[in-house]
C-alpha cells in the first residue's frame, strides 16, 4: 500500500451503525424544531463567543476613540458617553439572546437526559429479566450454592425508581452544609 494513499476509512460493526444513526436522526430532529428565533439567538451567541467579535468590538472602540478624538469630527467627546450607552444596550441585548440560546439547550440536554433515563430503566430491567432466568436455570441444575447467594437475591429483585431517588434526596439532605453559624464550631486556638 503506498504510504501517501489515503487510509481505508474502518466503519463500525451493524448495531453501532445503527445506533449512530438513530442518534443522528434525534439531532436533526432537534435541530428542525429550532424556530427562526431559536436559530438566530444560535447564531448570534455563536458569533458573541468567537475571537472574531472582540476583534471586532477592539476595532470599533479604537475607531469610535480616534473619531473623537479633540480636532476630528467629535460627537461623543470623552468620558465617551454615547459609547457607554451603546454597549449597555448592546449588552442587554446580547446578554438575552445568549440566555434564550442556553434555555434551548438546556432544553434538548433535558430530552437527552430524559432517553437515557429510559435506555438506562430498559437496561436494568433487562438484567433484572436476565438475572431471574439464570437463577432458575441455577435451581433447575441443583447449583443450590449459586441460587441462595444473597446478593442475587437482591439483584434480581425490581428496581424501583422512585425509591432510589427518595434514598439518593435522602443523602443529599444529609450532605448538605449546615448554615453559617450552625453546625460545626470553627477550631479553637487550642486545636490549632
Amino acid at each position: 500500500m503506498n504510504p501517501s494513499s489515503p487510509k481505508p476509512k474502518k466503519t463500525p460493526p451493524g448495531l453501532s451503525q445503527k445506533n449512530i444513526d438513530s442518534i443522528v436522526q434525534l439531532e436533526q430532529g432537534f435541530l428542525r424544531e429550532r424556530s427562526t428565533l431559536d436559530w438566530a439567538s444560535d447564531a448570534i451567541s455563536t458569533f458573541v463567543g468567537s475571537v472574531h467579535f472582540v476583534i471586532a468590538h477592539t476595532v470599533l472602540i479604537a475607531a469610535w476613540v480616534v473619531v473623537n478624538l479633540p480636532g476630528i469630527w467629535t460627537f461623543d467627546p470623552y468620558p465617551y458617553q454615547f459609547m457607554n450607552l451603546v454597549l449597555a444596550v448592546e449588552t442587554v441585548f446580547l446578554s438575552t439572546f445568549v440566555l434564550m440560546s442556553q434555555n434551548r439547550q438546556t432544553r434538548q440536554a433535558d430530552r437527552w437526559a430524559h432517553i437515557d433515563l429510559q435506555i438506562s430503566l430498559l437496561a436494568e430491567q433487562e438484567s433484572t429479566k436476565m438475572l431471574q432466568m439464570l437463577q432458575k436455570i441455577c435451581d433447575r441444575l441443583g447449583l443450590d450454592q449459586v441460587a441462595a447467594d444473597k446478593e442475587l437475591a437482591e439483584m434480581i429483585q425490581s428496581t424501583h425508581v422512585e425509591v432510589l431517588a427518595g434514598k439518593l434526596d435522602e443523602a443529599r439532605e444529609a450532605v448538605e452544609e449546615p448554615p453559617p453559624g450552625e453546625g460545626i464550631a470553627p477550631p479553637s486556638i487550642k486545636d490549632r
